[in-house]
This record gives C-alpha cells, structure tokens and sequence, in this order.
C-alpha cells in the first residue's frame, strides 16, 4: 500500500510539473511541432560541416544559395568571385546604407551627432518575438557602457549600437527620422543600380504576415514580385507607419503577434525573405572599394562610415592578433547567414573588402550553422588564413 501510495504521489508530481514545464513553455513547443519537417532539412549537411572547410564544401555543393566576393586591394588577382552578379538578400548588412545616409547628413550638418533619442521611441518599432532578444541585448549593451542615461542617448551613439547590435527597432527608428528622398540620392552617389535601399524591417516583416496581410505566403510572394518596386516600398512603408503610430491597429497588431508571432512556418518566413531589399556580391563589393579609398562621396563621409563599422577593433577579444584594421557589419536570420566586411591582414598588410551572402538556406542547416556564427568566423579567416583561402578557390575550380 505505501508502495502504491508513493508512486501515485510520484506519478501525480510528475505529471503536475511536465503539466506546468509544458504549459510555461507551451508556445515554443507548439512552434517545435509546427516546424518540426523543416527543422530536419539539411540534416545531412550537419555532420559534415563543423569547419570552415565543411562550410566551404556546403557553398560549393551547393551554389544556389551562395554568393562570395573577396577583393584583395593591391592584388586583385588573388582574389575570389563565386556568384558574385547572383541578386541576395541584405538583412540588417542593408544598415550600411542607414550609416552612410547620416555620415552625409553630418557632413552637410543637416543633423548633429549630439541629437538626442529617447529609447522609448525607438522601442515603438519592436514587433513581439521578431529579434526581441536582440533590442534587448542593444539596450543592456548601450546602458552597460553609459551610452544610453535615463532612457536617452545621442544620435551618435545610437549609430555605433546599430553598426554592431544589428537591432531591427533601433534601424527602423533611424529610417524614419530621415527624409526618404535621400535614398534615391544616396543610390547615385554610391554609384549603384541594382542594389535595393533599404526599408524599416518592421513594415517588411507585417508584410510577410499572411493574417495581417490576408494572404497565404506563396499568394504575397508571387503578388509582390510582379509588383512595381515603387509599390512595394510604399506598401512596407505603410505597414511600419501604421503600427508605430496608429494605436488601435497596432494593438490589434501586438495582441494576434504575442501569441502567433507573424503567424507563418519557418519555410514560410524564409522564402517571403526574397522579399526583402538585395544586392549582389560584385555591387557592394565595389562600393566597399570605394569607401577604403576615401571615394565615398568625400573623404570626410568615407571616415565616418568606416568608423561606425570598426566595431570589432574595439570589441571583439583578441582580434589585434589578426588584423591592423577590422570593420564590419553581419546578419543572422530565418535561413540567411551574411556579412560585409573590410580588413588588413596583420600578417600581410594586405586589405580585403568582402561581401559573403547565404540565403534560403534549409532550415535544419541554418540553425547548426548559425548558432555558432560560423559565417563571421568564416569571413575574418578568408582574409589572413592562406589554408581558407586555398581552399574556397579550390571550391570555386571544382
């Protein structure tokens, strides 16, 4: 009988807290389920790609999803271009055109660097569950060093949490404090044509919502593709404008998210992403170029912009060992792994401007590969690393 008695209070316990584990965590666990096909996509890959050399052997087997530029300054011939004309999806590396945009504002004195922002603002663009983690890990990081003092920080400071947080709130704020018109400028005096500009990623992600949208995923993608570009940004735009300021709609818009999220599958989400603004490898490449040498519309907004992205010399252990210079920006979501970069080699004294791009990646692959951040360590090493280097030319080859 005692027997009995204890395995039911045993029995009963368990059940009591997997019932309350379960229930605490019920939304992930239903997510879990949702996507649990997907998450076994690219499984193969797995085992196979715990090194950079496994990560170069996956781009070469598969080149669909790859685009790989790597520029070394002073000896072009030595460097890499896999797919570099292939249009790919920028994430939050498009931040580098927001960086440019007030690096030209600041040079025309149009805005000071010493304008304040009060954080509750920028937080008005956060949606629920879309990089949450990240606006919060920006606010700590930007608190922690004493940029940010009773709720406000400096127009300047919020641009070098941006270059390293990637925060999508935090861009978006950004985005709207300027004049739109400035990027239709900023694209002629970047000298590019078939890159995107960006938009505020709060509007882009409402826009691959089909509840929001009342759409399924595949009638958004195949509608907005055949639409005119113009229409598009305009679309995005609306949706970012409505949930910052219109509050009815934007409760609406936090109540159906804080318990759907964007109401899609992973798969689903992923493919929308070809959605948002591209660029190609060889375009933003050459721009990089350009901006080493100083020919970012004048030399004073060229060391602006190459500051804000210097994050990394300051903030990464041990990065001196490697390099005399070190700028970046990177991304890492649903499926997409990128990054643009810039670095002279403190081996070779050699410069290197980079743009690496994997996007619609299955989704399985995606989360062991970016968990660890392969793409970053990946891109560092392809500009000191003979080894990485032989080899991603020898994947080319083949």
């Amino acid at each position: 009988m005692r027997l009995l008695k204890f395995f039911a209070v045993f029995l009963v316990t368990a059940i009591l807290i997997f019932g309350f584990v379960l229930g605490w965590n019920w939304k992930s666990f239903s997510i879990f389920i949702e996507n649990r096909e997907a998450l076994s996509e690219g499984n193969e890959w797995i085992i196979k790609t715990s090194s950079l050399r496994g990560l170069s052997e996956f781009m070469g087997e598969n080149p669909q999803y790859t685009s790989v530029v790597s520029i070394v300054a002073d000896h072009p011939d030595s460097s890499i271009h896999y797919n570099p004309a292939k249009p790919r999806v920028m994430g939050t590396t498009a931040n580098i055109f927001v960086l440019a945009a007030y690096s030209l504002l600041f040079d025309r004195d149009d805005f000071s660097p010493e304008t304040p922002i009060r954080w509750s603002d920028v937080s008005q663009y956060q949606l629920p569950d879309v990089d949450g983690s990240v606006h919060r890990g920006s606010f700590r990081t930007g608190t922690d060093r004493g940029w940010i003092n009773d709720g406000e920080l400096t127009l300047h400071n919020a641009l070098r949490l941006l270059a390293e947080t990637s925060d999508l709130a935090l861009a978006d704020y950004l985005w709207w404090k300027i004049d739109p018109e400035i990027w239709d400028l900023l694209k002629t005096d970047l000298q590019l044509e078939s890159t995107e500009m960006p938009l505020p990623f709060s509007g882009l992600y409402l826009a691959i919502s089909p509840e929001i949208q009342n759409r399924s995923v595949p009638e958004i993608i195949e509608y907005w593709q055949t639409a005119p570009e113009s229409d598009w940004r305009e679309h995005v735009t609306e949706q970012s404008r409505i949930f910052a300021e219109d509050s009815v709609r934007r409760e609406e818009i936090l109540n159906y998210m804080n318990r759907n999220r964007l109401g899609n599958t992973f798969i689903e989400e992923r493919n929308a992403m070809i959605l948002f603004p591209k660029t190609t490898a060889e375009e933003i490449t050459g721009m990089l170029q350009r901006l080493i040498e100083h020919e970012i519309i004048n030399e004073n907004i060229s060391q602006t912009l190459m500051d804000y992205m210097r994050w990394p010399m300051e903030r990464q252990p041990g990065i001196e060992r490697d390099f005399l210079d070190y700028a970046a920006i990177y991304d890492n979501r649903m499926g997409l792994m990128n990054g643009i970069d810039f670095g002279t080699s403190a081996y070779t004294g050699d410069t290197t401007v980079q743009a690496f791009f994997l996007d619609r990646l299955p989704i399985g692959f995606w989360f062991h590969a970016s968990g660890g951040h392969m793409h970053q360590d990946f891109m560092q090493r392809l500009i000191y690393d003979p080894a990485l280097i032989a080899q991603m030319k020898q994947v080319i080859q083949q």
